[in-house]
């Protein structure tokens, strides 16, 4: 138990401690970020090539925007969203092996996955249908209902406050499924943790990410919005002077030089690589944070630890 505190833990001492872990592990959770990143160079420059400036203004870009959805485009994308699921699982096992006094390597953090992978991957995307898949309903059914009003006020029909009613609806809607798709990423918001740390089916483990998260996701929203930000500033920090020599750029003639393209795909990747774990920090410390307050994870890690027994699930990360 040295070098181990386990204790509920504050809004502040969260957000402390899992800055805490990163400073110290800070090569241990670049490097294992660094693989999905590097994978999204090449994404980042097959869109920026072939698509030209994403900017609005100036001359058009040569290439037209829509000649990036192509086979080799959606390939890279489930390249990269397969290695970012990976990633995560690495970076759990990591967090997991700092906070409760072990040593952690990036092959051994991928490692641990073995005989996790398909399930990983199959939770991941559970999670992002049912997520993303709210707000997709909800733009369709707003996308639908202004047809509706397109072809209303095509065949004559020219009311300013019945547009008006169906622009507030449509926008509620919109909102609405935003906001349910939150609710939904913080009721499985432990769901990644659940199923690697206790070795758990899928299904099992977001059924129990939505019991630990119970009267917690308050707290998790708050954790994972100051973390997500940060990152975020981050990543602008690396992309930032691309973005302004892109804007400077396009207004003059539309199409980016090789320089800015590789820039901005190098900068993003780097900034990814630095402030990608963040967000899996906090969320693995909230998963230890939630087993310790409903469960006294705390007092079965000690007593394991005393008796010499098998630890509880969750402390475990052997394959």
């Amino acid at each position: 138990m040295e070098g181990v505190e386990l204790r509920p833990l504050s809004l502040g001492e969260l957000l402390d401690r899992t800055f805490t872990l990163y400073r110290n592990h800070f090569w241990l959770f670049v490097g294992i970020m660094a693989i999905p990143s590097s994978l999204s160079i090449p994404l980042n420059l097959y869109i920026l090539m072939r698509g030209g400036s994403p900017i609005p203004f100036g001359r058009p870009a040569p290439q037209n925007p829509l000649a990036v959805f192509t086979v080799t485009y959606f390939a890279l994308v489930i390249l990269l969203w397969m290695a970012h699921s990976l990633a995560l699982g690495a970076v759990t096992f990591a967090v997991s092996d700092a906070y409760l006094g072990r040593d952690s390597t990036v092959r051994g953090a991928y490692g641990k996955i073995s005989g996790r992978f398909w399930r990983l991957i199959g939770l991941v995307f559970n999670v992002g249908f049912r997520i993303f898949g709210v707000m997709f309903v909800s733009v369709m059914v707003a996308a639908f209902g202004a047809a509706l009003l397109a072809v209303g006020i095509r065949a004559g029909f020219n009311s300013t406050t019945a547009a008006a009613i169906v622009g507030i609806i449509m926008f509620v809607l919109i909102l609405a499924g935003f906001a349910l798709a939150i609710v939904f990423a913080l009721r499985y918001a432990v769901s990644i943790p659940s199923m690697l740390l206790e070795n758990i089916p899928g299904g099992t483990a977001i059924r129990r990410s939505v019991a630990l998260t119970r009267g917690r996701r308050g707290h998790i929203f708050m954790a994972g919005f100051l973390t997500s930000v940060i990152a975020y500033v981050g990543v602008v920090v690396f992309q930032g002077p691309f973005w302004i020599a892109m804007i400077l750029h396009a207004s003059k003639m539309g199409q980016l030089p090789p320089w800015i393209v590789y820039g901005m795909s190098f900068g993003g990747a780097v900034g990814g690589s630095i402030t990608g774990p963040l967000l899996m920090i906090v969320i693995v410390l909230l998963y230890y944070d939630m087993r310790i307050r409903k469960e006294g994870f705390d007092l079965q890690y000690m007593m394991s630890s005393l008796g010499g027994s098998e630890p509880p699930a969750g402390t475990v990360s052997t394959p």
